[in-house]
């Protein structure tokens, strides 16, 4: 057996507790000095001199590196109780480093001493630890004596105090506690915080209220300054506290340490720095940083405190060299006397794995040491082992409990227990030993992934056949993450396992995992091994069909541009100096794609393009390259690459694309996802390389053209400096807008929302404010600071604040003049804005400003000049405001403006319609153009007249036409969608037939009184109608008139209640007063059923009809006899008594029902039934007789 040849070091040991094993002998003799750990241990000696600064500090490293021990043989050595103690440590340190060995003798030499004093991780309360580790440390000396009273001390003295001085407040205190008295006074002698806040709590209560203070000015720095004092006179310079686990206070302790805890720690940590005779030091130890404790959830008050603490702290870290780690391994491993022959007699496998490791980087160097030194481990265990502890390790397993504990696993284990002939430790052995710290991973660390997909994998084979050790092996290697050095392999698994198992038997089992099993994948890209879990589904048979699908659909162009997608390269340096982003647009084509492409035009929102030609397979590369060089660009926008050598990547990315329409459709199924995700991701891979060896000039895999000369480029920096260039040389009017959320083409929905406050501002003020009058500090300030001010354009005189249409920086005033121009063109005829855009955006115009900006200097011009606009959209004039540049600025094809040219008579003729129709003149419409808020007027004057006026075909009082120029005008105002500029100024002048001037508004003013006194016409005309209908006396009142033909009525005929309405009109006949208007008003309304403003000249005629009609009807049954006295069934005849008590007669006769009356006449009985008793009969009638009366008076 292998036990008989090796053994594991019985002086090594898995893990170090500072305190337990201080100054043990054995420990400090098998201490194996590494250059991290000595590194350490001289930044400990550096701090104890009296020069020294830096005595607070945080010792940080990985779990199982060594961290305690480190520290452990500095304590040792500052202790200095016995230099014989180190008499076999300190050649070791004299090899390793003499100037560190020089200090630590002269140290020795010197008798200077520290008290160690140590807390460990798990004491609880930070001021209770820092007490009871003083306390033991005294005590471990038999220093008692000199440990100054403590405030528990003090409660213990006051308890004893109340027993013999005050016996009931004793027995109170006993009642209260609920245990024995003896029990809590042992508590707090072992110093818990628990006890003495029960103690502080309760005094209060046991003497009138009085606060417990056991001593005013006292702390823990203050009795560890008065130990420090005393400990002078017994030969000691001071004291070095080691806060051991300090990373366990922090998991626990964290977010719910006291402020006065923390604080504590952070005054001990500035009191070490401060000088003094007597020197005290503080170390805390833990596995990470203090800010990688700090819990999201924490308090800003606590985050804010513990970095403070942090930040008092020098951070020192222990990072061992692996290759040291590999001289530890060996030291755990100790050859027996038969080593020697078992060596010689298995030579040639030793000699093959010599071999195979010769040139290899992976032990490369120390061949001697891990292949022989190491041995039972494999190299690649050996290699493994510290990367893999360093990752997932914890205080239970570590690279150092795998060596030298007899756990399960373990290399003590695997040396009793092998019976092979030459056993080997591979790596599949190391991941059953950390299985349970890889299930102990977050679930979301790479780690854990790998782990639950192979532990599920593995749950199909026993643990000891070939294919569980390479499905271990290959997460280990995953786990680790060395690819440089060490890939998963074919070949380097068959490495691996080559001792026990043949090449050609390790390979097989591979193919069977790939092809047969699916839980293995090779990837294309760098034959990496990777596990995956199976769906059950032959993915590459699935792939082979949605290749052959989309071969059908598309061709080798449209499949290249699909499968690198939408690239893009970036002119850096010319961006940054110019505050703005530009960049190229990369376009991979064919030959064929390219020679026709380059003869387009380049769209203006890109700056360029970089061409990157590809071969297809159906042409020789030379072939390929030549034609490429004889059709070359030269345009100045474009940039050629071709590649150096044939590159065949067309069927990769038509597998690319396969798989990624695959996955894409098995959202649903998690396993059939993630499967085809691994293919996708290799796939990836290789689409990567393949656009690196265009755009990655340091591959040195393509040559760069621009205007047809190849170019030196090796670097990504020369190639962006080269776009840079020539966006330099394109751009040369382009002005700097600092602001990257204004100056680019799409603004997101907050930006435009922001700018068009700004546009708002200058378009509806005709008085330019500070700032625009925008307040604060929002976007919106922001955009127009960088956009007027830092540009120059808003500033102020000695009067106000004014806009500068001609800035000091060039370019902005070149844009502004462009803009200007552009406006002053149109007054010849209209244009769209599409010409203004391009203008300002086009690099052939060597502006190319962003289309974000546009609407403020569009916005900036158009303060001054707006009046003098007409904006339209397909045709159709439309108002001038921000929400009109913004939709401007998307589309600027669909909207057109022109300017008008102004002559005097224009102005006079305008100024007199603002005048006429000034009533109806909207302020805030007046910022807009000198046309449009005119129109409204004229509209709202139109709008705000009766239809009796609007629709007057002749004047209704003596029923004259009106003339068809006047009649015309309000007639052309119900036309939808004016044009505001083409009705003022031609349509107009075409209605009245006159020349625009100060006449052609005469005729306007004319034709608008005779509107707006149409209504008076009207009621004039229901005057004169009554008048002539009543009586033929002109000079008579109408009331006079109307009182003398009612006075002839009979009193029957009064009372008679007619067919229609005639017995309304007679009451307002009746009523009749001196205010003729009102009189026609309320007749008219009778006869027509229509207000007078509702009127128009038909139902003025059928007025006169329907009143002539009412006094026939009234005087014809005034002259028949009506003899009421004689019963008829024909008539009726009904009397009611009014208020004033007074009868009041009313008659009418019988007709018949029509159908629809008999329907009233029937739901009306119906009624009366349905309610049956509910109501009295007597109710019933009063309801009945209550609808007559109302019906006849």
């Amino acid at each position: 057996m292998i036990s008989d040849y090796i053994r594991v070091s019985k002086g090594f040991q898995s893990s170090i507790n500072i305190e337990y094993d201080f100054n043990d002998q054995k420990i400090i003799d098998g201490f194996i000095p590494t250059n991290a750990c000595l590194d350490i241990i001289d930044n400990i000696f550096d701090s104890v001199k009296e020069t020294a600064s830096s005595k607070a500090k945080i010792l940080t490293g990985a779990y199982g590196r060594g961290k305690s021990l480190c520290v452990l043989i500095a304590l040792s050595l500052l202790f200095n109780a016995d230099k014989n103690l180190f008499s076999r440590l300190l050649p070791k340190i004299k090899r390793c480093n003499c100037e560190l060995h020089k200090k630590i003798d002269n140290y020795l030499s010197s008798n200077k001493r520290l008290l160690p004093v140590i807390i460990n991780g798990n004491s609880g309360k930070m001021s209770q630890a820092f007490l009871s580790a003083l306390q033991r440390a005294l005590n471990v000396y038999n220093f008692n004596d000199i440990m100054p009273e403590t405030y528990f001390d003090s409660a213990i003295r006051t308890i004893n105090m109340w027993k013999d001085e005050y016996p009931e407040t004793y027995t109170r205190f006993t009642e209260k506690i609920g245990m024995n008295a003896e029990v809590f006074i042992n508590r707090l002698s072992e110093n818990d915080a628990e006890a003495y806040n029960t103690f502080t709590t309760l005094h209060p209560q046991l003497t009138s209220g009085s606060v417990f203070n056991p001593f005013v000015d006292s702390s823990i720095i203050d009795i560890y300054d008065k130990v420090n004092a005393e400990l002078k006179k017994k030969g000691f310079a001071g004291i070095f506290v080691v806060y051991d686990e300090f990373g366990k206070y922090l998991e626990s302790n964290i977010t719910t340490a006291s402020e006065s805890e923390t604080k504590m720690l952070q005054d001990f940590a500035e009191k070490c720095c401060r000088e003094s005779s007597q020197q005290l030091y503080l170390m805390l130890i833990c596995h990470k940083d203090i800010s990688n404790y700090i819990d999201m959830n924490l308090s800003q008050d606590k985050v804010d405190g513990w970095r403070g603490i942090s930040g008092r702290f020098e951070h020192i870290n222990l990072t061992n060299n692996f290759s040291q780690m590999y001289e530890i391994i060996s030291h755990t491993i100790k050859h027996k006397k038969g080593w020697n022959g078992f060596r010689e007699n298995n030579a040639a496998v030793f000699d093959d794995l010599y071999k195979a490791y010769d040139d290899n980087s992976l032990i490369k160097g120390k061949q001697e040491l891990v292949i022989d030194g190491c041995y039972p481990l494999h190299p690649v265990t050996t290699f493994i082992l510290p990367r893999l502890s360093e990752r997932v390790a914890q205080n239970e397993r570590t690279l150092f409990t795998f060596l030298s504990s007899s756990q399960k696993n373990t290399l003590s284990q695997f040396i009793n227990r092998s019976n092979r002939e030459v056993p080997f430790i591979t790596p599949d052995y190391l991941y059953d030993y950390f299985e349970d710290e890889f299930r102990k991973e977050l679930t979301t660390s790479e780690i854990y992934k790998v782990y639950s997909l192979s532990s599920r994998i593995l749950r199909s084979f026993k643990s000891d056949t070939l294919e569980a050790k390479i499905i271990k092996t290959i997460a280990v290697i995953h786990f680790i993450q060395q690819f440089e050095r060490l890939t998963p392999t074919t070949d380097v698994i068959c490495t691996i396992f080559a001792i026990d198992y043949d090449s050609k038997q390790v390979t097989d089992c591979i193919k069977e995992l790939i092809s047969e099993q699916y839980i293995l994948y090779r990837k294309s890209s760098n034959g990496f091994l990777c596990l995956k879990e199976t769906s059950g589904i032959n993915i590459n048979d699935e792939i082979e069909k949605r290749i052959a699908s989309i071969k059908r659909n598309k061709n080798n162009q449209e499949i290249i541009s699909e499968g690198v997608g939408e690239r893009y390269y970036y002119p850096t340096a010319y961006n940054d100096d110019n505050c703005i982003t530009r960049y190229f647009k990369v376009k991979f084509v064919d030959i064929e794609t390219y020679i026709a492409d380059i003869k387009e035009q380049v769209p203006s929102e890109t700056t360029g393009i970089i061409y990157a030609v590809f071969p297809t397979d159906n042409i020789e590369f030379n072939e390929f390259s030549s034609e490429v060089q004889k059709y070359l660009s030269e345009n100045q926008r474009h940039i050629t690459i071709i590649p150096s050598a044939q590159i065949s990547v067309t069927k990769i990315i038509i597998r690319y694309l396969a798989i990624s329409e695959l996955r894409s459709e098995a959202v649903d199924d998690h396993i059939l996802y993630d499967e085809y995700t691994l293919y996708l991701d290799d796939h990836s891979d290789i689409v990567s390389d393949f656009i690196n060896s265009y755009l990655s000039p340091e591959l040195h895999r393509a040559t760069y053209y621009y205007k047809g000369k190849a170019l030196a480029i090796s670097r990504k920096s020369q190639l962006s400096s080269l776009l840079s260039q020539i966006c330099n040389e394109i751009y040369t009017r382009t002005p700097i807008i600092n602001n990257e959320s204004l100056n680019k083409d799409r603004l997101s929905g907050v930006a435009v929302n922001s700018r068009t406050k700004i546009i708002t501002a200058l378009l509806e003020n005709d008085r330019i404010e500070e700032n625009l009058g925008l307040k604060g500090t929002g976007q919106d300030v922001s955009f127009m600071r960088s956009a007027l001010l830092q540009t120059g354009i808003l500033k102020k005189n000695d009067i106000e604040y004014y806009l500068d249409l001609a800035p000091e920086d060039v370019n902005l005033k070149y844009v502004l003049n462009t803009i200007s121009d552009f406006f002053k063109s149109t007054i010849s005829g209209e244009k769209t804005f599409s010409e203004l855009y391009y203008d300002l955006t086009a690099p052939e115009n060597n502006i190319g400003l962003k289309k974000g900006v546009i609407p403020i200097f569009i916005g900036i011009v158009l303060h001054s000049v707006k009046k003098d606009l007409i904006f339209k959209m397909n045709g159709e004039e439309i108002r001038l405001t921000a929400d009109l540049l913004n939709a401007i600025n998307d589309k600027p094809y669909l909207y057109s403006v022109q300017m008008e040219d102004w002559d005097d008579n224009k102005t006079q003729y305008l100024t007199q319609l603002k005048t006429l129709f000034a009533d109806h003149v909207e302020e805030s419409e007046r910022a807009s153009n000198s046309f449009a808020f005119i129109l409204n007027a004229i509209n709202r004057w139109y709008l705000t007249l009766p239809k009796c006026s609007r629709d007057m075909q002749c004047y209704y009082s003596n029923g004259k036409k009106i003339p068809k120029t006047v009649s015309a005008f309000p007639k052309s105002l119900k036309k939808p969608n004016i044009n505001s500029r083409d009705y003022l100024l031609a349509e107009l002048p075409a209605i009245f037939n006159q020349e625009i001037g100060s006449a052609l508004a005469k005729k306007i003013k004319e034709a608008k009184s005779i509107f707006d006194g149409g209504k008076a016409d009207l009621t004039k005309y229901v005057i004169i109608t009554i008048k002539n209908t009543f009586g033929n006396n002109d000079t008579a009142s109408l009331q006079s008139i109307l009182n003398e033909w009612y006075e002839k009525l009979d009193e029957t005929t009064i009372q008679h209640l007619f067919d229609n309405n005639e017995n309304s009109i007679l009451n307002l006949i009746e009523s009749v007063n001196s205010d003729e208007k009102t009189f026609a008003e309320r007749i008219g309304k009778a006869l027509t059923g229509l207000k007078l403003n509702d009127w128009n000249n038909s139902t003025a005629a059928e007025f006169q009809n329907s009143l002539q009609t009412f006094k026939e009807t009234i005087e014809r049954y005034n002259t028949e006899e009506h003899d009421y006295s004689n019963s008829s069934a024909s008539r009726f005849k009904m009397t009611f008594v009014g208020e004033d008590g007074k009868e009041i007669e009313r008659s009418f006769d019988k007709v018949e029902y029509s159908s629809r009356a008999n329907l009233l006449y029937e739901d009306i009985t119906a009624a009366i039934d349905e309610m049956g008793q509910s109501i009295s009969e007597n109710e019933k009638r009063q309801i009945l007789i209550d609808i007559l009366k109302k019906m006849c008076l």
